[in-house]
């Protein structure tokens, strides 16, 4: 007891310093979000002023140059007359200097204006930034918790399956080798309180059942009814993959279906599918290095070409492309830093601090954006310098005419030093208004070119955008294509329970023992497993004819604005259908097919060669692995919790979310959820992520 008190301090204390860091850093951030938008705003109002004030200049000097001309010209005139209007033609000359003067100040003062204005803007970038990488940085640790948490689930879920093996295994030797009946059953209800988390609908359904009856009916299950049931779950597996797969896998599947042979659906499943992927695995590692990767991406592409086998190319989609490509990401995102600008370099430094899939769609998609942004501001910025040039050329040839006045009233005068000092002083004036007038030019051509490369930027983001909607699209049809399925083996799975409850009630009513109602209840499992079985075979034989016809016709059955989401109540439902998640068995029933759709898959993770082509072939992979968790995630909550509690509906619905975004909404929400007191809103008003360039860096398209 005092060692647990004396753990239970250490842990209170640990969360109490967690706590303190925590609200030390949500402090940090209130404050800089504080500043920020009080610079912002000075900054914007200093911007406004600087704009306003570089049109007062402008309008000033090409007033003040109108009338230094005007003055030039009368003194010229008056050259040439009596003495007394030598004396006009200085005053006017001496007018026309001041206002050229006065046009040059302004030009001047409009040049500092702008500058001042690209500093604010600069400055108002870099606040973002900084507040960025905070926020980046929890992202990191938060994905880095979540893979740990992840991993040590794994490790615990094997372990479990191992240990549920071992108990199997256990009560059938007791049953068929010690004839130990007692046993068998005892082992047998440990081993389907087990199973009752089965991702398999036929195997959830059996344990139920079988813990539902009596000792007869565990002997049953221990004998026969477990291994039926594991095996019709491998034919769901079998379905589901040919009708997600190329057609030489649905062919495959089809053939495996409609074997005799008891190990042909097992074999499928371990080395079939894999065989049967090579070619199409192989054209895919081909498109890849046809799309320029990088280094490390290309090296493992050519390795995998190199071997030249069924599992050389099945690693590659399951190991060493993901890790090739996180390497990549890093490199072409830090180069990014180096080589971009400003905005570019800005959300490149974000990204590199934030976790992997920020990198990763930094580098296919956010990078365009933010090159926009760059290209944008090059673009005002000429433009605004090329006005201001302008308004220089016509203040320095204001000063070239004040000059020329001044040296035709010096003429008048009979001044000749004075007229050789204007003349030198015109002749430069005149110098500098060239300069201006080229400076001008340059400025709008630079315009020119920045608003082309805007243009082009615009349209590499309208392209990254549109393959993120494909690669999003196909990950959703996974999905969804993985809940029709399970909807449709746990419908089955229901029926065949259901017969097996009716034929065993049938047979007590008529007086027969518990073992021979146990017997019949079998029997009906049976009967109605052979009929789903037949059903099975004749729906991989129609997924692999459309496979086939969709491959000849170029078709991508993911490509559809029903995959723009991921449907919880599938997507063959209509309105004429039964509600059948709203109604008094709902919560059951999402629990069971969140399950076993995230079953299906994990079951599909390792099929790299589907229907459509890897689009984004970077991007989809990394959402896979929390597509499952997610799923499993809600199940567990549902377990924990209760499926009617609060905390179940909310798993349930980030689940359907997770689905939808490649995983990242576990990710994104906690964010949003712990960067306090800021971004506490985002969560639920959706529209305040803390920075733009989290925001940005968090969008899919």
């Amino acid at each position: 007891a005092a060692a647990q008190a004396a753990a239970a301090s250490g842990a209170a204390q640990s969360e109490a310093a967690e706590a303190k860091r925590q609200a030390a850093v949500a402090t940090a951030a209130a404050n800089r979000a504080t500043n920020s938008a009080s610079l912002a705003q000075a900054l914007a109002n200093t911007a406004a002023s600087a704009a306003r004030a570089a049109r007062d200049a402008a309008n000033s000097a090409a007033a003040h140059a109108l009338k230094s001309a005007d003055a030039a010209d009368e003194a010229v005139k008056n050259a040439g007359k009596a003495i007394d209007y030598a004396n006009t033609s200085t005053a006017h000359a001496a007018e026309a200097v001041k206002a050229a003067d006065v046009a040059t100040k302004a030009v001047t003062n409009a040049m500092a204006v702008e500058q001042a204005a690209r500093d604010a803007e600069l400055a108002r970038l870099e606040q973002d930034k900084l507040q960025g990488i905070d926020e980046a940085r929890l992202l990191a640790r938060i994905e880095a918790d979540e893979e740990a948490e992840n991993e040590n689930k794994r490790t615990q879920d094997a372990q479990t399956e191992q240990a549920l093996k071992d108990v199997i295994a256990a009560a059938e030797k007791a049953l068929w080798e010690t004839g130990d009946l007692a046993l068998a059953v005892t082992l047998g209800r440990k081993a389907a309180t087990g199973l009752l988390e089965a991702k398999g609908a036929w195997t959830r359904q059996a344990a139920q059942f079988a813990l539902a009856g009596s000792d007869e009916d565990m002997l049953s299950w221990v004998d026969l009814d477990r291994s039926l049931a594991a095996n019709q779950d491998d034919r769901e597996t079998v379905l589901y993959l040919a009708q997600i797969s190329s057609p030489a896998i649905a062919e495959a599947a089809h053939a495996a279906l409609q074997s005799s042979s008891s190990t042909a659906v097992g074999d499928f499943l371990t080395s079939g599918v894999i065989r049967a992927s090579q070619d199409d695995n192989k054209v895919q590692v081909g498109r890849i290095l046809n799309d320029d990767p990088g280094k490390a991406v290309t090296k493992a592409a050519n390795d995998a070409l190199d071997e030249n086998t069924p599992e050389a190319y099945r690693d590659f989609f399951d190991r060493t492309y993901p890790a090739a490509v996180r390497e990549d990401d890093a490199v072409a995102t830090a180069t990014a830093t180096n080589t971009g600008g400003e905005y570019v370099k800005a959300y490149a430094e974000v990204a590199l601090e934030g976790p992997t899939w920020m990198r990763r769609h930094f580098v296919q998609q956010v990078q365009y954006t933010a090159a926009q942004l760059d290209h944008d501001s090059a673009t005002h910025v000429a433009a605004i310098r090329g006005s201001i040039a302008a308004a220089a050329k016509i203040a320095y040839q204001a000063q070239k005419d004040a000059a020329d006045a001044s040296k035709a009233a010096a003429n008048a005068r009979n001044a000749a030093a004075d007229a050789q000092e204007w003349a030198d002083k015109a002749i430069d004036a005149a110098s500098k208004a060239n300069t201006f007038s080229q400076q001008a030019k340059d400025n709008a051509a630079a315009a020119d070119r920045s608003a082309a490369a805007a243009q082009a930027s615009a349209n590499q983001a309208k392209t990254a955008a549109s393959t993120a909607r494909q690669a999003s699209r196909a990950a959703n049809y996974s999905a969804n294509t993985a809940i029709d399925a399970a909807r449709s083996a746990l419908q089955s799975s229901y029926s065949a329970q259901a017969s097996a409850a009716a034929a065993r009630q049938s047979e007590i009513n008529a007086g027969r023992d518990k073992a021979a109602a146990a017997a019949a209840a079998s029997q009906a499992h049976q009967i109605v497993a052979q009929k789903r079985q037949a059903e099975i075979a004749e729906a991989a034989r129609k997924a692999a004819e459309k496979a086939g016809q969709e491959r000849g016709q170029g078709q991508n059955p993911a490509d559809s604005d029903t995959h723009d989401d991921v449907h919880p109540e599938g997507t063959g439902s209509g309105e004429d259908d039964e509600d059948w998640w709203s109604d008094a068995s709902w919560w059951a029933d999402a629990a069971n097919k969140v399950s076993v759709a995230s079953g299906l898959i994990a079951a599909g993770l390792g099929a790299a060669s589907l229907v459509f082509p890897p689009l984004a072939a970077g991007a989809a992979f990394f959402g896979y692995v929390s597509l499952a968790a997610g799923a499993l995630g809600a199940l567990f909550t549902g377990i924990e919790y209760g499926f009617t509690s609060g905390q179940f509906i909310e798993s349930v619905g980030d689940t359907a979310l997770n689905l939808a975004t490649f995983g990242r909404n576990k990710l994104a929400k906690p964010v949003v959820q712990k960067v306090a007191p800021v971004a506490n809103k985002v969560a639920k008003e959706g529209k305040e992520l803390v920075s733009s360039i989290t925001s940005g860096l968090s969008k899919l398209w």
